[in-house]
């Protein structure tokens, strides 16, 4: 690999202020933040809902206990970014001259589809496996809710790992592909107690996770903006909680048709699949 001289870092990377410490107490506020932020609201779901048992909690309850801390995170990162860092709020979103909403939502198009199609292809290849449990009187509030917050959660990450942790491990390291894979690394541990790690196996999920921030890594360098990441990620997510879902899933919800037998293996040649399509169409498009 060839290592990156500094003009060739920074030409495509926001200006600012980037000490160490600047990084260092951004990231102890907001990860001090997020914690209290998740304290208080399993307080708040365990009083409202009777039990201190996280699994016992229903679907919309674990959907804004696990969903709101991601918005306080981000009410501190941006403004965080801004004022520590003195680096503009635009430029955390793109570095383009304008952000382009044309392309995040053909990003989110894209992968929507494509993740669909999988799914299709999957449930012939295994016939029964895919039960349709749709409940239009479950259904309807959970996305309502779940819309706005899948909107946070995915916005805060991306800000988060796409833009402030790639920009700043790309100019610690000097090298982008260094920078790339470290925080998909630190991607795939922040998902490490998701419920199908545990279930399933680190060997069978977490390079599903660490794949996906390769893949949204990459993509933000090579677009110079977080438009495709913010796409891919809202409709992974959204298509995870509203058309396929399973009892280990991450997001347990109301979806639309259920997996009785989730098989990790499937879904990781899946993404593998999916990845590469996207890619090659994305790039073509930009």
């Amino acid at each position: 690999m060839e290592p990156v001289n500094r003009k060739n870092i920074n030409n495509p990377l926001p200006e600012g202020k980037f000490e160490f410490w600047r990084y260092l107490l951004l990231i102890i506020i907001i990860v001090g933040v997020t914690l209290v932020a998740q304290a208080l609201l399993l307080v708040i779901a365990s009083f409202l809902e009777g039990t201190m048992d996280f699994n016992l909690f229903p679907p919309i309850t674990l959907l804004w206990v696990t969903m709101l801390p991601f918005a306080a995170l981000l009410i501190f990162l941006v403004p965080g970014i801004r004022l520590l860092h003195q680096q503009s709020i635009k430029s955390v979103f793109t570095q383009k001259t304008i952000f382009n909403w044309k392309l995040l939502t053909t990003s989110a198009i894209i992968w929507f589809v494509l993740s669909g199609v999988a799914d299709i292809i999957i449930s012939i290849l295994q016939p029964g496996n895919y039960v349709f449990s749709f409940s239009l009187f479950s259904f309807l509030p959970y996305m309502l809710i779940a819309l706005l917050l899948i909107a946070f959660q995915i916005t805060a990450e991306e800000v988060l790992f796409r833009s402030y942790l790639l920009h700043g491990l790309t100019r610690l390291f000097r090298y982008r592909w260094l920078g790339i894979t470290l925080q998909a690394i630190l991607f795939g541990v922040l998902h490490g107690a998701n419920p199908e790690v545990t279930s399933y196996g680190l060997l069978t999920t977490m390079p599903f996770y660490i794949g996906i921030g390769l893949l949204l890594g990459w993509l933000s360098l090579r677009s110079k903006g977080l438009e495709i990441a913010l796409g891919l990620h809202f409709a992974n997510n959204l298509y995870a909680t509203s058309m396929v879902t399973f009892s280990e899933s991450a997001i347990p919800s109301p979806a639309i048709f259920t997996i009785t037998n989730y098989q990790p293996e499937t879904g990781l040649v899946a993404f593998v699949i999916i990845a590469i399509i996207f890619a090659v169409i994305i790039t073509k498009s930009t």
